[in-house]
C-alpha cells in the first residue's frame, strides 16, 4: 500500500517507462518516506559487498549492537530489530533470498538500491567504503571523521600510519575480499562492531590479541574456516561484549575468563574448542554453539542447567565419537531445566539403544520450536515430542516407526518441516491419516529400504504440503510410488534421491 501511495503521488510524469534519473528519484522518494528509526538500519546494508547474500541474524545483531534499535518496554531488542528487517522486506527495499520454516534467513539488495545506499551513506557520512590503498589514503585526508568502515577488496598497501588518525572514531569495522591485511586493532578505541570474513581456502592466523583493549566492543565475528584465530589470554575487560562468533579451524589459547562477561548473549565456539570452565556463571547467555562436549567434565555439562535464559543450544561431538551414559544423563538433566529453550540441536554420533530411555525421561521444554536429533539413532521417537505444541521443525533418526508414532507427530499444531529417517521399515504401511500434519509444508522421509511401499496418505492429510522428499536404496526399489499422493492438494515438488547401499 505504501508503494501504491508513492506511485500515485508521482502523477502522469512517470506513467511511461522512466529514465535512469527518474528511477533514482523514485528510489530517493522511497527512502525519504522511511520512518526515522528505519533509515540507519537500511543504510547499514552498505557495509556489505554488492550482490552479496546478507544473513538476517547478522544484520539484526549488528543493528542493536550499534544502538539503532528503539528500546520498547517489555520487548526483546532482537525481536524489535527483526521487525525492522521484516518492514524493509514488506516495503520491497530488500529481496528475500533464503526462506526457512517460514522465516527469511537471508536477503539481497538490488543494484539500484545499492546505488541509493552508497549515495546516502556518502551524503550523511554514515559508512565509508574502501576498495584499495588509494581509498584508504582518501579517508585519511577526509575532513570528516570515519564512523563506520567497510573494506571490500585488497588494501594490502595500507599501513598502521595510514590508519592512525582516521580510525580513532570508527564504531563498526568490517573487512571482505582478498586482502590479508589486518590493522592494529588498538587504534579502534570506540569500536562496537568488528567483523572479519576471509575466503574459505585461506590457511592463516587471524591475530586478534589486541581486542582486549576495545572496551566498548559489543560484537565480534570471524568467518575464516581454515584459519587459526589468536585471542588475548584475558578478555574480562570487554564488559559490553554481547556476541562472540568464531567460525574457524581453531582458537589459540581460548581465554578462560570469558565466563566473567556478564553481558555476553551469544557464543559460538569453533570445532573442538572446550566449553569454558564455569559456564554456569554466564547467566545472560541466550545462544550457545559448541562442538567439543566430550572434552568437558560432567560438572561443566551439568552447569548448562543454570543457563536459564538460554534459547538456542547446539551441541556436537566429533564425528563417530559417542557420548557415554554419564554424558547423556548429565545432558538430559540439564536440558530439562531450560524452560525458555526454543532451538535444540544435538549432533551426537552413534546409536542410543543402551540409553535412549534416558532421553525419553526428558521433561519437554514447553517453548521448543526446533528439534534436531538427526544423528542419534533412537529405538523410537521420544514420547514427549507429542507435548511440544510450539514445535515447527523436527529432524529424527529412529530404528522403527509405527502409524501411532506418525499420528503423535501429525497432531502437532505448529509443525511445518519434518525430516524422518527410519532404519528398519516394518511390513505394515505407515498411514498418514486424515487431518494429520495440518500446517506441514516440507516432508523428508528417508530409509535404506523402499519407502515408496511403506508410505500411504489418506484424503485430508497434509493439506498444505508443498514438498515431498524421499530417499532410499535404489537396490530396494520395486518400482512403486507412495499410495495416495493424489490426495495432497498443495503438492508442488516431489524429490526422489536414490542411494547406494554398500555391503557390510
Amino acid at each position: 500500500m505504501k508503494w501504491e501511495r508513492i506511485k500515485n503521488s508521482l502523477g502522469a510524469k512517470f506513467s511511461t517507462k522512466p529514465t535512469l534519473e527518474e528511477m533514482r528519484g523514485i528510489l530517493n522518494l522511497s527512502f525519504m518516506h522511511l520512518p526515522v528509526h528505519l533509515r540507519p538500519y537500511f543504510l547499514y546494508l552498505g557495509m556489505y559487498p554488492e550482490d552479496r547474500e546478507i544473513y538476517t541474524i547478522d544484520l539484526v545483531r549488528f543493528s542493536f549492537c550499534e544502538g539503532f534499535v528503539c528500546n520498547l518496554h517489555g520487548v526483546d531488542l532482537e525481536d524489535v530489530a527483526k521487525s525492522y528487517f521484516d518492514e524493509l522486506i514488506n516495503r520491497s527495499l530488500i529481496q528475500p533470498e533464503e526462506i526457512c520454516y517460514g522465516d527469511v534467513v537471508s536477503c539481497r539488495v538490488h543494484n539500484m538500491m545499492v546505488d541509493l545506499i552508497i549515495s546516502k551513506n556518502k551524503e550523511n557520512n554514515f559508512i565509508s567504503v574502501a576498495y584499495n590503498y588509494e581509498d584508504m589514503a582518501r579517508l585519511q585526508s577526509c575532513e570528516y571523521k570515519v564512523h563506520r568502515l567497510s573494506l571490500k577488496s585488497g588494501v594490502g598497501g595500507a599501513t598502521s600510519e595510514t590508519l592512525a588518525t582516521s580510525m580513532s572514531q570508527v564504531r563498526s569495522y568490517a573487512r571482505f575480499g582478498e586482502s590479508k591485511y589486518i590493522p592494529h586493532l588498538s587504534q579502534f578505541k570506540y569500536l562496537r562492531v568488528l567483523f572479519f570474513e576471509f575466503p574459505d581456502g585461506w590457511d592463516m592466523i587471524v591475530d586478534l590479541t589486541a581486542i582486549g583493549h576495545l572496551f566498548l566492543l559489543r560484537y565480534l565475528k570471524v568467518l575464516a574456516r581454515l584459519a587459526d584465530v589468536a585471542l588475548p589470554t584475558e578478555i574480562r575487560g570487554l564488559v559490553h561484549l554481547e556476541s562472540l562468533e568464531l567460525s574457524c579451524r581453531s582458537v589459540q589459547s581460548f581465554p578462560s575468563d570469558i565466563t566473567r562477561l556478564a553481558n555476553l548473549f551469544h557464543l559460538k565456539l569453533p570445532y573442538g574448542a572446550m566449553l569454558p570452565e564455569g559456564i554456569q556463571n554466564m547467566k545472560s547467555i541466550r545462544t550457545l554453539h559448541y562442538t567439543g562436549m566430550l572434552k568437558n567434565s560432567l560438572e561443566d555439562i551439568k552447569g548448562l542447567s543454570e543457563l536459564t535464559n538460554l534459547k538456542e543450544l547446539m551441541l556436537c561431538t566429533p564425528y563417530e565419537q559417542c557420548l557415554t551414559v554419564e554424558h547423556v544423563n548429565a545432558l538430559v538433566s540439564s536440558i530439562q531445566m531450560l524452560r525458555d529453550l526454543k532451538h535444540l540441536s544435538l549432533v551426537c554420533w552413534g546409536k542410543l539403544d543402551d540409553y535412549g530411555s534416558r532421553l525419553n525421561s526428558l521433561v519437554d521444554p514447553p517453548r521448543l520450536e526446533v528439534l534436531n536429533l538427526a544423528t542419534w539413532e533412537l529405538s523410537r521417537a521420544p514420547r514427549w515430542i507429542g507435548e511440544l505444541c510450539c514445535l515447527r521443525v523436527v529432524s529424527l533418526h529412529v530404528l522403527h516407526m509405527s502409524s501411532d508414532e506418525v499420528r503423535v507427530l501429525g497432531d502437532l499444531p505448529s509443525l511445518v518441516d519434518a525430516t524422518i529417517r527410519v532404519s528398519e521399515l516394518s511390513q505394515d504401511k505407515v498411514v498418514v491419516g486424515t487431518g494429520l500434519f495440518p500446517v506441514l509444508e516440507y516432508f523428508f522421509f528417508r530409509s535404506d529400504e523402499d519407502v515408496t511401499a511403506y508410505l500411504s496418505f489418506e484424503a485430508g492429510a497434509m493439506p498444505k504440503l508443498r514438498t515431498l522428499n524421499v530417499a532410499f536404496g535404489w537396490q530396494e526399489w520395486r518400482g512403486g510410488t507412495p499410495f495416495g499422493m493424489e490426495c495432497l492438494p498443495c503438492l508442488q515438488d516431489i524429490r526422489v534421491r536414490l542411494t547406494l547401499i554398500l555391503p557390510c
